[in-house]
């Protein structure tokens, strides 16, 4: 193949990658489109001419850049620029009853300005508008129970 051949496989590559603003969340494209860029210089430069080394040579760069590169470009990767909580981090925090909430039966409570599916685990009643401490996350369920009780398990 041709020098240009790479460079416009490489770029189109790279174009995806841009599109898709690693919507793939794995930046594939990205890693491939810089293999096909580099087989484009070592075939500019005189370096590489025979077609399947050109191949082998994009199929190793992509594949090293792959794993050399991915968990770096992860970790520097938050959503709209803030990190967000770890919805583990709850345990233990006090949300607000928002409705009379019988034991093992399910409600709504309210905990950082949101309305949440809640399970009542502990055995008493807890009232509208009482504290209850988290005690465990299912899903999008808070377990919760009285705020003086102890988690039963």
């Amino acid at each position: 193949m041709l020098w240009w051949h790479w460079s416009i496989l490489g770029f189109s590559l790279v174009g995806i990658e841009i599109l898709t603003l690693g919507g793939l969340g794995n930046f594939y494209f990205l890693f491939f489109g810089v293999a096909a860029l580099l087989v484009s210089g070592l075939t500019w430069a005189g370096l590489v001419e025979a077609a399947w080394l050109q191949w082998f040579l994009f199929a190793i760069l992509g594949i090293i850049s792959l794993f050399v590169m991915k968990k770096p470009l992860q970790a520097n990767r938050s959503p709209n620029g803030q990190d967000e909580p770890d919805v583990d981090s709850m345990v233990g925090e006090m949300a607000t009853v928002l409705e009379p909430l019988a034991p093992h039966a399910v409600g709504k409570v309210e905990l950082r300005g949101s309305t949440w599916n809640a399970k009542n685990t502990g055995t008493t009643l807890l009232e509208k508008q009482a504290l209850a401490k988290i005690v465990r996350v299912d899903g999008l369920t808070l377990w919760i129970q009285a705020e003086s009780m102890t988690q039963e398990e």
